[in-house]
């Protein structure tokens, strides 16, 4: 029982280890603070030249004010967490609204400017 309790600590003691040096697992919660805020301007800085292309800041406006008229008021969000989906790094949060949880999810490129932010069923995220 010791032994499984120390191999337990031990990978608990990695995953953090693990979180805690990529610069994305910051740089996502600083993108979902903007959303939180509405800060819009802040949020379009943040990405990569190649979605700012594609991308005008009005759409960014009131993003979170949104998911409230169908999910509730936003109440909390759990630590993020590295997830590989199609051959990319996936930053995922699960988000608690007073109806429902949504996932989070973001994409930074090689240079941590971000390629998206989205809002996605729960189930997305969650692992099997």
């Amino acid at each position: 029982m010791k032994k499984l309790f120390i191999a337990l600590l031990l990978g608990c003691s990695l995953t953090v280890n693990a979180q805690t040096t990529d610069p994305n697992i910051d740089r996502a919660e600083k993108m979902f603070t903007y959303v939180l805020n509405n800060q819009v301007d802040s949020l379009y800085e943040g990405m990569s030249d190649k979605v700012k292309g594609m991308v005008q800041k009005n759409q960014l406006d009131g993003v979170l004010a949104k998911a409230e008229q169908m999910a509730g008021k936003y109440q909390s969000h759990s630590a993020w967490e590295v997830q590989e989906m199609m051959g990319q790094k996936a930053y995922v949060s699960t988000v608690k609204f007073e109806n429902a949880e949504l996932g989070v999810l973001v994409v930074f490129d090689a240079d941590g400017k971000m390629l998206g932010i989205q809002l996605v069923p729960v189930d997305a995220i969650k692992k099997a």
